[in-house]
């Protein structure tokens, strides 16, 4: 049950942001795409949700798989909302928005590295004797 609602709400933030860029961007010129970005975003978070709590294969340790999924995750969103910090932090002072873009990815990259490294996890086959 769960489950489907998560990926319903995915679904429909994936569908939402378009259609949000266009309205809030025709009311607030220039913020139509931090909401598209935003809206996208959550989709994507709720997605990574679904399949944290809810794996395909059998995996051990399930501890790891999801510390793994959760550092994932915040690199997912450091990733994806990385162009917002260099279009609006550009807009706050000058050169801000390349620096927090190069942070906000370099940072992604090193927890993806730690998820990979320190919360390890492998696939578990099942006997179907």
């Amino acid at each position: 049950m769960m489950k489907n609602s998560l990926k319903m709400l995915s679904l429909i933030s994936f569908a939402m942001a378009v259609p949000a860029l266009i309205v809030v961007d025709w009311f607030y010129e220039g913020y139509g795409i931090l909401i598209m970005f935003i809206l996208a975003t959550v989709g994507l978070v709720l997605d990574q949700i679904v399949r944290m709590n809810y794996p395909s294969n059998s995996v051990a340790p399930l501890s790891n798989y999801r510390k793994n999924r959760l550092l994932g995750i915040i690199t997912l969103v450091l990733l994806v909302q990385s162009p917002m910090a260099l279009i609006f932090g550009n807009r706050a002072m000058d050169k801000l928005g390349f620096w927090l873009m190069a942070t906000m990815i370099c940072l992604g990259i090193i927890l993806g590295q730690v998820a990979r490294l320190r919360f390890a996890y492998h696939t578990v086959k099942e006997n179907r004797e």
